[in-house]
């Protein structure tokens, strides 16, 4: 890695400073300034869109098919920048795993202060697995502030008892609102971008009144149990360095997978710098190696007959009156896969809003899975499937056709049921 690239980096931010002690309309101008004369990279599209009546920007890399979803928040204390503003970091997370990155436009403070931005990213999260998106398909990234919201968005969906991505992968995370981070002082030299002076503005304009110590608020405070792997990275020369290793002890502390990456030498947010920086390209490479294991799931060798892992969906019309009888045989299959079925990955059930259809996914670890799973539950397979008439690509990644019925315009949404 490259000392002198550190160092002019250095040397570039120290010389123009952005103005952090200025009001929000002053740095929303600036940073609009400063991202339009940012091209995009080759090939990447960004277009505009919406996740549950959240606007997004969908991008896209030219040349890559997309087989994941990026949910991406993007960060600036949550008063400042935007989806769009995001797109060229983003895109290289996108372009590093396969996948098409939808960055969040979530509302900012003052004007819409907590909860607007995690009622928001709840929201879009929500939308996408309602449109049909498998939660295995899913990672979360973000950059500080979104850093913070993207494990605020995976603590907000496990308590709302939504399936939740296959990881998070947040960079710099701003993760503690109360500022006790103890590098904000030890730090205070070091980082080139920010003095302790420029949070407590900030703070108090997204806060508005409630406790910074909420664990929505800053998720260090939250209870992590349950989350998907986290890869947390970090520079030394930042302020915000304590917010990410004690992000990462209370996420281990709470059994979470995590992987802490700190970098020295260099800033807040230092893969934005990619373009010039020897250290932010080999950062982003090992986080979407990460990532992208952690989307392909767990895989077994198998033997020479078996097919590697496998995925269903199907989509149940019930016949009138059989939705209740759905559920109750449905609850008894979740029984039997939770207490025997080891191949089986993930099974999920939503039902829509009035509970005339549901949607069935299904993931196994090879064909030998898929086989042990219809033995142990095919007693209740066939008046399962005697409850409506079903659409399916079992086995299969779900069609385009499948697809778009699921998210198209006038069909009702459809929400958790079960889950493993």
């Amino acid at each position: 890695m490259s000392t002198e690239q550190r160092e002019n980096l250095d040397a570039i931010l120290r010389q123009s400073p952005f103005p952090f002690d200025s009001d929000v309309s002053e740095q929303r101008q600036r940073l609009a300034e400063f991202a339009s004369a940012q091209p995009l990279p080759p090939g990447v599209t960004v277009t505009p869109a919406a996740l549950g009546g959240v606007p997004t920007a969908e991008i896209t890399i030219d040349g890559i098919e997309p087989r994941h979803v990026v949910l991406y928040f993007h960060g600036g204390v949550y008063v400042i920048g935007d989806a769009f503003q995001a797109a060229g970091l983003a895109s290289q997370v996108g372009a590093r795993t396969s996948a098409k990155v939808i960055s969040v436009d979530y509302r900012l403070a003052p004007e819409d202060p907590y909860p607007a931005a995690v009622d928001d990213a709840l929201a879009a999260y929500r939308a996408l697995l309602e449109g049909g998106t498998a939660p295995s398909d899913i990672a979360f990234a973000g950059e500080s502030a979104g850093g913070g919201l993207a494990v605020a968005t995976l603590v907000n969906a496990r308590d709302h008892g939504l399936p939740l991505p296959a990881a998070a992968f947040v960079m710099s995370p701003y993760a503690d609102l109360t500022l006790a981070g103890a590098t904000m002082e030890t730090k205070r030299e070091a980082d080139p971008l920010f003095t302790p002076q420029a949070f407590p503005a900030r703070v108090a304009d997204y806060t508005a009144g409630h406790d910074p110590a909420l664990g929505l608020i800053s998720p260090i405070f939250a209870d992590l149990s349950g989350l998907p792997p986290l890869i947390v990275q970090a520079g030394t020369h930042e302020l915000l360095l304590d917010d990410a290793i004690r992000l990462a002890r209370q996420a281990a502390t709470a059994d979470v997978q995590v992987t802490l990456d700190i970098t020295p030498g260099v800033p807040h947010v230092f893969q934005a710098y990619y373009p010039f920086l020897d250290e932010a390209a080999a950062a982003l490479d090992r986080a979407g190696q990460l990532l992208s294991a952690h989307l392909a799931g767990p895989q077994t060798a198998g033997g020479p007959q078996q097919l590697s892992e496998m995925k269903g969906v199907a989509r149940f019309k019930f016949h009138e009156g059989k939705a209740e009888e759905f559920k109750r045989l449905s609850a008894q299959v979740m029984d039997i896969v939770r207490a025997k079925d080891t191949g089986t990955l993930q099974y999920e059930i939503f039902f829509n809003e009035d509970q005339s259809e549901c949607v069935v996914y299904e993931r196994y670890r090879d064909s030998q899975a898929v086989i042990e799973h219809g033995a142990r539950v095919g007693d209740l397979m066939a008046a399962i499937f005697a409850t409506g008439s079903v659409s399916s690509e079992l086995l299969g990644e779900p069609s385009a056709e499948l697809t778009a019925i699921t998210a198209g315009s006038g069909v009702p949404l459809f929400r958790p049921f079960l889950s493993m």
